[in-house]
C-alpha cells in the first residue's frame, strides 16, 4: 500500500469514524506521521484521488469505502458490532463505464417494440401489452438478438422547474458507446431483473434502477431520494427508440424534479459542459443532441404546448 493510503488507514483506524480526506490529513498532520515529502497545500486532493482510485479498482477487496461523497471509512469495521450501523452502507462509486450488460437484463420481444415505434404509452398500457410471459424475461444482452429480444432502458431526465439537466457525455461511457460527445438531457440505466425489490411500485423496478444511476453519476446521497417519497423520479411514459446504430430499445422515461440546492459542476465525472435547457426554448441544434434526448425534448415542447393550448381554452 502507498504511503497516502497507510496515513489514510493509520488515521481511519485511530478515529473510527468516517472522515474526509483533508480531516484525514489534519488528523495526521497532528499526529506527525505525514512525511516531509508529502507535504504540501493540495494533499489532501491527492490522497482523495488515491483513495477513489483504490475503491474504482479494487471494489470489494479495497480497505476503504466510501458513507457518503467525499467520506472514507474502513472497510474492517463493516463487520464490527461496535461500529454504528449509520457508517455501514457503501455509498456506490460513481461510474466511468456505463453497464452496457448485465447478465439478467430485462428483454422484450422485438415485436412489442416496433408497434410502439413512434409512439409513447404509459406503464400500465405498456404492462397490459406484455402480458404474456414469454414477452418479458431476463437474459443476458449477448443473446438476445439471436433469440428476438431487444433489452429495456431507464432514461432519467433531471428537473428544475421548465428545466432539465443537459450535458455532453464524456469517457465515463463505454467505448462502443455510440452517443460519446453528443449532448444529453437524461442519464441512461439498464434495466435488470435485480432492480425489483420489495419496495418497488411500479412493477419493474424501474423507480429503482433510475435512483441508483441518478444517485451514481450525480453523485448524490440516497437520501435526496428518500424523504418525501414524492422526490422520486416519476415514470412519465414507454417509447421504443433507436440509437444511431439504428437498434431498437425499449425506453422507460423517468423525470426527477431535483431540490433546488442542486447544482451540477464539472467536478463529476460523469458531466462535461452541464447547463439547465429550458424545455419551452427552440432549439435549433437538435442534431448536437444524441437521438434518445432529440426524441425526449421534442416531445416535452410539444407537451408543454398542449398544455398551454389547454390552458388557454379554460
Amino acid at each position: 500500500m502507498d504511503t497516502y493510503l497507510d496515513i489514510a488507514r493509520t488515521v481511519l483506524k485511530a478515529r473510527r469514524r468516517p472522515m474526509g480526506a483533508r480531516a484525514i490529513l489534519e488528523a495526521a498532520y497532528r499526529a506527525g506521521v505525514v512525511p516531509e515529502h508529502l507535504r504540501g497545500r493540495t494533499q489532501h486532493k491527492t490522497l482523495q484521488a488515491r483513495l477513489s482510485e483504490d475503491i474504482l479498482l479494487r471494489r470489494q477487496t479495497s480497505a476503504f469505502y466510501r458513507t457518503e461523497p467525499g467520506q472514507f471509512a474502513l472497510t474492517e469495521f463493516i463487520t464490527d458490532p461496535d461500529y454504528p450501523a449509520k457508517w455501514k452502507t457503501p455509498f456506490p462509486a460513481r461510474r466511468r463505464t456505463r453497464e452496457l450488460k448485465r447478465a439478467d437484463s430485462l428483454a422484450v420481444l422485438r415485436t412489442v417494440a416496433v408497434d410502439l415505434q413512434g409512439g409513447a404509452i404509459t406503464l400500465p398500457e405498456f404492462l397490459n401489452r406484455i402480458h404474456n410471459t414469454d414477452m418479458l424475461t431476463a437474459m443476458h444482452p449477448d443473446e438476445m438478438q439471436e433469440r428476438g429480444y431487444c433489452p429495456v432502458w431507464t432514461f432519467s431526465v433531471v428537473r428544475k422547474g421548465n428545466n432539465v439537466l443537459s450535458y455532453r457525455i464524456g469517457r465515463y461511457r463505454d467505448d462502443r458507446d455510440s452517443f460519446a460527445e453528443r449532448r444529453s438531457i437524461g442519464f441512461p440505466g439498464a434495466l435488470a431483473a435485480d432492480d425489483l425489490s420489495l419496495f418497488s411500485s411500479d412493477k419493474l423496478g424501474a423507480q429503482e434502477c433510475s435512483v441508483s444511476v441518478l444517485q451514481q453519476d450525480l453523485d448524490i446521497s440516497l437520501a435526496a431520494f428518500e424523504q418525501p417519497a414524492a422526490n422520486r423520479p416519476t415514470v412519465e411514459a414507454v417509447t421504443a427508440l433507436a440509437d444511431l446504430d439504428s437498434a431498437l430499445d425499449i425506453v422507460i422515461v423517468l423525470s426527477w424534479d431535483c431540490p433546488e440546492w442542486f447544482e451540477p459542476t464539472t467536478r463529476r465525472l460523469s458531466l462535461n459542459e452541464p447547463c439547465w435547457l429550458g424545455t419551452i426554448d427552440r432549439i435549433n441544434n437538435f442534431d448536437d443532441f444524441e437521438p434518445w434526448s432529440a426524441h425526449v425534448l421534442n416531445w416535452l415542447k410539444c407537451r408543454h404546448e398542449r398544455a398551454t393550448i389547454g390552458t388557454a381554452q379554460d
